[in-house]
């Protein structure tokens, strides 16, 4: 996009680019897809305009660059891509987005990445369709269908299932008559919550241990760090559903076991910590994809030496899984 100088170096027909050099995901669906190349040229005239106006340019493309960042992180989303394109044009040209604008994709908003949502709202008011998709780990669920507006709200009845939704400023509430299988979905799976533009979700800070509530500090938190390394980051995503163990090994300890549903004998974990001192037992999957557990603790009588609790766990789990005592 020439008008968007080196800021923006990417692919798009409406500005003239040769979309055969394109070559990130986001390019290449820019290039496919006429109406994000459309908007890829009305940004490159708002920027024009932006530019032209003066005043603070070095805040106008610190915006630009932060924009430029969310869009990518779109990825191949075509959806996702055009309502990041539309807001900013919505920016740069000093017009707020239509207040009736249920048109575009939203995202369940969940303290945990393990349980989300995506709602998809499109056609012209008062009469939409959407596609609905949800999960609660593994454990997936889909919907779609037509809703009929009246003022900011909208039902969609199909017999025992009935969601509710309701547009307050920038995000929409879904309610949810009927079980998770009445629905369409998996074990667990509903599609109640609050949903909000991609741009929001992204604002949003990662989830880790210390926001899920595995640890209950931050010194905690930095000594989970440390200890696990690359398997922090295994552990975060483990924690879906969770429950209460009992300390076998008179350690006074707090234990929990977590694990994603629908596929909890392979994606794990247990944690037992009191004050500094953390004991973890963790499933992951080896180079050959067979799925062992790693032990860590930073106890320094236990650093060699898995605890009953864990070991207890394991075999219940599975007692021919290796065990990995980690140093």
């Amino acid at each position: 996009m020439a008008a968007l100088l080196s800021l923006l170096p990417i692919a798009a027909h409406a500005a003239g680019f040769d979309c055969a050099k394109a070559a990130s995901p986001t390019e290449k669906t820019i290039c496919a897809d006429p109406a994000l190349s459309k908007l890829d040229g009305d940004l490159s005239a708002a920027w024009k305009k932006a530019l032209a106006k003066g005043g603070d340019t070095a805040a106008l493309k610190a915006a630009q660059l932060k924009w430029l960042k969310q869009r990518d992180q779109c990825g191949a989303d075509a959806p996702c891509l055009g309502d990041r394109y539309r807001e900013r044009l919505a920016s740069l040209n000093g017009t707020p987005l239509a207040a009736d604008r249920w048109q575009q994709t939203w995202t369940m908003t969940s303290d945990n990445p393990s349980f989300g949502g995506v709602l998809t709202l499109t056609g012209t008011a008062p009469r939409l369709h959407f596609e609905l998709s949800a999960n609660n780990g593994a454990n997936t669920g889909g919907l779609d269908g037509d809703v009929v507006l009246h003022g900011d709200s909208g039902t969609y009845r199909k017999d025992k299932c009935r969601l509710d939704f309701e547009r307050k400023g920038g995000r929409i509430r879904v309610t949810q008559q009927g079980a998770d299988f009445d629905c369409g979905a998996g074990s667990g799976v509903v599609y109640a919550g609050d949903y909000v533009t991609a741009s929001q979700v992204q604002a949003r800070p990662q989830a880790d241990l210390l926001s899920l509530k595995v640890v209950t500090d931050a010194t905690q938190n930095a000594i989970a760090h440390k200890l696990l390394g690359a398997d922090y980051a295994t552990l975060v995503d483990m924690v879906n559903s969770s429950a209460d163990e009992t300390d076998l090994d008179g350690l006074h300890a707090r234990v929990m076991s977590y694990w994603v549903r629908g596929i909890a004998t392979t994606n794990a974990a247990i944690v037992m910590s009191r004050g500094t001192d953390l004991w973890i037992g963790l499933l992951v999957f080896d180079a050959h994809d067979k799925v062992r557990m790693r032990y860590y603790s930073n106890a320094p009588a236990w650093k060699k030496t898995v605890p009953k609790t864990i070991q207890a766990w394991h075999d219940n789990l599975d007692k021919t899984l290796p065990i990995d005592v980690m140093q």
